[in-house]
């Protein structure tokens, strides 16, 4: 037994001393030394410890290194082991983070020093140490009880935003100060007691880096200040947050922070400012201000927010339920907003005053797996005449009074609507109108129903009459509009295609008479239309060609006038096809007309419209049987002036011989018809009056009326 127990003992003892020679003598020092550097730079490419010197005895201890040959690390003191003390002094100075990723296994940037002390025992400890990170001046004072963390003393002045961004390896969001100063009496999350003071000032946001599209420098940097207490016990964190930017103010009373579970509660309360002053930021302009405030939870990754706001001066509640960080459930009421302040926060002209209500129930907020409807009410609203006529050269006077509903589901990645608006001018109802929110693409069906023609003519500057319905289809990508549309027209039929800016349209079968009586224009003929429109909205250029088939003349002023002329009823003759050709050039119309039947040719080789003015200037070139002449139509589209200019006819055959004979019984026929037509009447100005004002028959010389050259030339040649 004896021999057994000496044996352990010198087992034991040779143990000891193996494990002192191992650690405490220099050449176990240079083992353990060289184990350090094995481990440290174990499967590290770019990185390379090098231990300089290291001692440890079982008074001291003594560690020098350097990694990469620009970074080292220092720490020497007395050690007991046994008695468990140390009073160290540290020094860690690395002036590039980067190099040391393969060691911490996170992307790190900048320069890192700290020095200290650690003095005490297990049963306390107490760390004490400056850095200089991030430009800062700071300073820590650490208790470890059992070598874990107690009271903590912890305070940063003027950390640069800037670096601490740098740092983690984020991109250099904003510039400005950090103060951090933290007092924990106890860091035991059970037992957890202390106050840290958070103070951010003159921070300005980096707008270049959080938009890489910005083309050139902010021209006003959004500028941010922020106070952030929070206070410390039993298992939890209050904060109280006070930031203030020259965009947004964020309030929050109370954020309560569960540390134990995760759950955190909180209010908040959000004044945005200036929405302008965010488009050097996201590349988009928005206008106003507006309040929001309610109450977030978050627990266990399921964050539900309650609120409300004043956005677009409504009256908005909304709820939303956000898990693993999708959005499950949306709610939105919006109550009485108003349409000129939705205007203004898109960065539109106030187009129109009014109100609207909107009430959102949407089920499923996930983009590819929608899933609610939307219920949008738009209570009687105005147009703004004045903005409307500023904005798109219009003329209109008469108030537009509109008022709508649109029902819109949610589905998969589509919003699908159904509108009805009307109008004071007309009533639009759409039946089923898809956006696809991913592909950006937008595809409609329409109806357009004008009731009462007149009421558009403050918009299009047009008199026009009676009623017509329009529908047809709307297709718009990222890159392209697509309008098309057909209408059933006066017994024929009227199709139209708008691609982008190019717009084109048939008339087919459409009665003529009937389209210039809805036009206020002279019913001077009486036609079946074959008519093709072909126009560029963006150049207000285009083209307008085609026939009018099986055309006749109706009574009218030019009848009446070829007739006192020619003794010859046009309103007889039937032009099978008539040849139209039109020039527009933003609002004038060149017009060219050939038309021929049995016994006419009538050609138009000059006709001026101008849409504008309302007004007329042609040149018609007739052949009526025998005779040829010029008449001219010129004045208001409603009521033109007809001439007739008889050079042309005295100039022809038939002509000649009318003078021949005016000649030669001139003073018999003068003597005729002064008792006739007055003591006044020249006979030489017989066949060249154009109609006064007050009679659109008479000359502008108050000479004979149409009537009275029928008379006569009845005198002068017979009723035949």
């Amino acid at each position: 037994m004896k021999k057994l127990f000496f044996g352990l003992t010198f087992l034991i003892v040779l143990i000891l001393a193996g494990i002192y020679g191992l650690l405490f003598t220099a050449p176990g020092n240079s083992y353990v030394a060289s184990i350090i550097e094995e481990k440290v730079n174990e499967g590290q490419k770019d990185v390379t410890m090098k231990v300089n010197d290291f001692k440890l005895t079982l008074n001291d201890i003594l560690f020098n290194a350097t990694i990469d040959d620009n970074s080292t690390i220092n720490v020497q003191g007395d050690l007991n082991i046994f008695a468990k003390n140390v009073d160290l002094n540290y020094d860690v100075n690395i002036k590039e983070l980067s190099t040391l990723q393969n060691i911490t296994k996170q992307k790190l940037n900048g320069p890192f020093s700290t020095k200290g002390t650690v003095k005490g025992n297990q049963e306390l400890a107490i760390v004490k140490g400056i850095s200089s990170i991030a430009s800062s001046d700071t300073s820590y004072d650490i208790n470890l009880v059992d070598f874990k963390p107690s009271n903590i003393l912890f305070n940063m002045k003027s950390a640069k935003i800037e670096e601490l961004l740098n740092i983690v390896n984020q991109p250099i969001y904003a510039n400005g100060n950090i103060d951090i100063n933290a007092n924990i009496k106890s860091a035991d999350i059970p037992t957890l007691d202390g106050l840290i003071t958070t103070k951010i000032s003159n921070g300005i946001l980096n707008a270049k880096v959080i938009n890489k599209e910005l083309k050139e420098a902010p021209t006003s940097p959004i500028s941010f200040n922020g106070d952030i207490i929070t206070k410390l016990s039993p298992n939890m964190a209050d904060t109280k947050v006070d930031f203030d930017s020259s965009v947004a103010k964020v309030d929050v009373e109370k954020a309560n922070i569960n540390l134990k579970t995760s759950v955190i509660n909180t209010d908040y309360k959000v004044f945005v400012k200036d929405l302008s002053k965010l488009e050097q930021i996201i590349n988009q302009k928005f206008n106003g201000s507006y309040t929001t405030s309610g109450l977030v939870s978050v627990d266990n990754g399921v964050i539900k927010v309650d609120g409300t706001s004043d956005i677009f001066a409504s009256d908005t509640t909304y709820d939303m339920k956000v898990v693993d960080s999708k959005p499950e459930y949306v709610n939105v009421t919006v109550n009485k907003a108003k349409i000129e302040s939705l205007l203004n926060l898109l960065n539109q002209p106030n187009y129109a005053n009014g109100l609207m209500n909107i009430d959102a129930k949407i089920k499923s907020a996930d983009i590819k797996n929608l899933d609610g409807k939307v219920l949008t009410t738009i209570l009687e609203s105005k147009v703004n005449n004045t903005v409307v006529n500023k904005q798109f050269e219009q003329k209109l006077k008469k108030p537009i009074i509109f008022k709508g509903d649109i029902v819109t589901d949610l589905v998969n990645t589509q919003a699908i609507s159904k509108i009805d608006l009307n109008t004071s001018v007309t009533n639009l109802d759409i039946q089923k109108a898809v956006f696809d929110i991913e592909k950006g693409s937008f595809v409609s069906d329409y109806t357009v129903d004008f009731t009462d023609l007149s009421k558009l003519y403050d918009i299009t500057q047009t008199k026009m009459r009676g009623a017509i319905k329009l529908a047809g289809n709307i297709k718009q990508s990222a890159d392209s509009l697509s309008v098309d549309g057909s209408s059933s027209l006066f017994g024929g039929n009227l199709n139209f295609n708008l691609l982008n800016d190019d717009f084109k349209a048939n008339i087919k079968d459409v009665e003529v008479k009937s389209l210039t009586h809805m036009l206020y224009y002279p019913e001077i003929f009486t036609s079946k239309s074959n008519i093709n429109v072909d126009y560029n909205l963006a150049s207000k250029i285009g083209k307008v060609g085609g026939n009018l088939l099986n055309g006749q003349f109706v009574k009218n002023q030019f009848s009446d006038t070829i007739n006192t002329f020619a003794k010859f009823d046009l309103t007889k003759e039937v032009y099978e096809k008539v040849i139209i050709n039109s020039d527009m050039k933003k609002n004038i119309i060149n017009t060219v007309i050939d038309m021929q039947s049995k016994y006419t040719k009538i050609s138009v080789p000059s006709s001026t419209l101008d849409t504008d003015k309302n007004s007329i200037n042609a040149l018609v070139q007739a052949t009526i049987t025998k005779y040829t002449f010029d008449t001219t139509v010129k004045g208001s589209l409603s009521n033109p002036k007809v001439k007739v200019d008889t050079k042309a006819f005295l100039k022809s055959k038939y002509g000649k011989k009318v003078k021949k004979k005016v000649d030669k019984y001139k003073k018999k026929f003068e003597d005729k018809l002064k008792k006739k037509l007055g003591s006044d009447f020249k006979l030489d100005n017989l066949l060249n009056k154009a109609p006064s004002k007050d009679n659109a028959s008479a000359t502008a010389d108050n000479g004979p009326s149409n009537k009275e050259i029928a008379a006569a030339f009845k005198k002068m040649f017979g009723s035949n």
